[in-house]
């Protein structure tokens, strides 16, 4: 009956659903602007890659060869081409198991369409907006009415963290609406107790876990849920949720198998974040402010106004989690806590016990700031419609809900206006330094950039890069490589300038051997060969 009052009372109030929409539609424009001024990071660059059909080391093998190769031949491996069918773009995948193949062949299929490298953040962007349907979708399931959900969608559309993950080129965008639309499958299931709609659950949680291999912690989480809600009871929802749950692995397993039959694969590809160890205070301090990033982000300008504002989105966090337990059945909270819980739980204990840095990293809580946005939507909505509060108190929580929309936005227009802003922190890294490295570039005529760095850099740089530009990249550690290809007379006399990019130490000490030439320092380990 209450939810009935409040659903007329909202449908009375033209005004919040007007300004819904149109926040909807600011964050189409936060998602699309400058988008291809956008630097590329590794992961976006090696994605892209692998969705074009090629692996790191085939790319490798046929540019680092101290041959000079145009900019066009770069960005070739950049997009799918006619050297490359789907056969290809799978081997390619599975030579990474660790990232399932959903994503990424659904960008293919779109990059194919409007063949652009530019066109796999679109698809993106396009993505992500099945998680806005699927956050309504949930909503209605949880609450039992509509408003949490337009509540729920516009914090979703201003939020800088949403946007900056609807604009990345690798799976997250895809995970967020699968996140959702198989928590709200499963709901629907439990509370309707139809095989399609348990069908429907299955299918969900197999779709999820080819797009990433973390939903299988969602699952768990999922799994966890049920028992609760039927208190271990053996009845119908439990064997049917037992029935779809394995319906939904059976249909995964050919990626089950890929992934085990690769296992060395998969210990070298992640064998990154193995390399650092962490601390409970680090962890904490990250957590803190990716926390934050949910509703706020001013990136490049953390200060003291940041930081007092991060605080007060904590306790604003803090007490739509203590409003929900208290103002909800336990079949609602216990739902949106396990979702906010069990990520964080899950990748800090194994950080605290072994040495990885995999929980400094904000995008696997993704289904945790889901959780959070939930929650925070259902205080919202329950504070500035409710008829059982008095007008002040509505007033003061239409004003919490407006600015938190506002700093949205904020956020949006200075992530906007921020090149290196990415999902994850750019700053210091070769994907933030290419843009000043791009802008020096450009200014020449014909420029020629020598390198033996990784090739997740030089993609990146490639993308930045005026048409006229080429490459003359080569293997580490090749002495007799550099020796036979590498002639900067010849390079100087054909190129206006030639620009010697991330080299390795050896690398470097080679080409200083050359009397006939000095390097000019451009910026860090950046240089301008030039002719004594």
């Amino acid at each position: 009956m209450l939810n009935q009052l409040r659903d007329r009372t909202f449908e009375k109030l033209n005004g919040w659903k007007f300004l819904i929409i149109l926040l909807l539609t600011i964050g189409v424009f936060l998602r699309f602007a400058h988008l291809d001024e956008k630097v590329y990071s590794a992961d976006e660059v090696r994605s892209i890659l692998r969705l074009s059909g090629y692996t790191s080391q085939e790319f490798i093998d046929k540019t680092y060869k101290g041959d000079i190769i145009s900019l066009e031949e770069i960005q070739k491996y950049q997009k799918p081409n006619s050297e490359k069918n789907l056969n290809d773009a799978i081997h390619a995948l599975a030579r990474n198991p660790e990232h399932p193949p959903l994503y990424h062949m659904i960008t293919r299929f779109w990059m194919q369409i409007f063949n652009a490298p530019i066109e796999a953040r679109i698809a993106s962007i396009l993505i992500s907006y099945l998680a806005l349907f699927g956050l309504y979708w949930l909503c209605l399931e949880l609450f039992e009415s509509p408003i949490p959900g337009w509540i729920a969608m516009a914090l979703f559309a201003v939020s800088p963290f949403q946007i900056l993950a609807a604009q990345n080129t690798t799976q997250y965008s895809l995970w967020s609406g699968m996140i959702l639309l198989s928590s709200a499958a499963l709901l629907k299931a439990l509370r309707g107790n139809n095989k399609s709609y348990w069908l429907i659950y299955a299918v969900t949680l197999a779709l999820g876990l080819y797009t990433h291999l973390f939903f299988t912690i969602v699952a768990f989480g999922q799994g966890i849920y049920v028992l609760i809600r039927e208190r271990l009871h053996f009845n119908k929802n439990l064997i049917a949720y037992c029935f779809s749950s394995l319906l939904g692995v059976l249909i995964f397993i050919p990626w089950i198998l890929v992934f085990f039959s690769n296992l060395e694969k998969v210990e070298k590809n992640t064998q990154y974040y193995r390399q650092f160890k962490t601390n409970i205070n680090e962890i904490i301090k990250t957590l803190y402010s990716n926390l934050g990033n949910v509703f706020i982000d001013f990136f490049h300008t953390r200060g003291k106004l940041e930081n007092f504002l991060h605080f007060l989105i904590l306790m604003l966090i803090i007490y739509s989690i203590y409003f929900m337990i208290r103002n909800t059945k336990i079949k609602v909270w216990s739902f949106i806590l396990i979702l906010i819980l069990i990520t964080p739980v899950v990748q800090i204990v194994p950080d605290l016990i072994s040495q990885s840095i995999r929980s400094l990293q904000s995008r696997y809580y993704l289904p945790c700031f889901l959780g959070i946005q939930l929650a925070v939507a259902y205080l919202i909505s329950n504070r500035i419609i409710s008829t059982s509060v008095n007008i002040w108190l509505r007033r003061f929580w239409q004003f919490i809900f407006l600015t938190l929309l506002l700093l949205g936005i904020i956020s949006g227009i200075i992530l906007l206006r921020t090149n290196d802003a990415g999902l994850d922190d750019q700053r210091g890294t070769a994907s933030s330094q290419n843009l000043a490295i791009a802008s020096v570039i450009n200014q020449a005529k014909k420029p020629l950039v020598i390198s033996d760095t990784t090739h997740s850099f030089v993609l990146a740089l490639s993308h930045l890069l005026k048409p006229e530009a080429s490459f003359q990249l080569f293997p580490k550690n090749d002495i007799e490589q550099w020796q036979q290809k590498l002639n900067l007379s010849e390079d100087t006399q054909d190129f206006s300038d030639v620009f010697l990019y991330f080299p390795n130490d050896d690398f470097l000490n080679f080409i200083k051997q050359d009397k006939n030439f000095y390097l000019e320092s451009v910026q860090g380990k950046i240089y301008k060969i030039v002719k004594n």
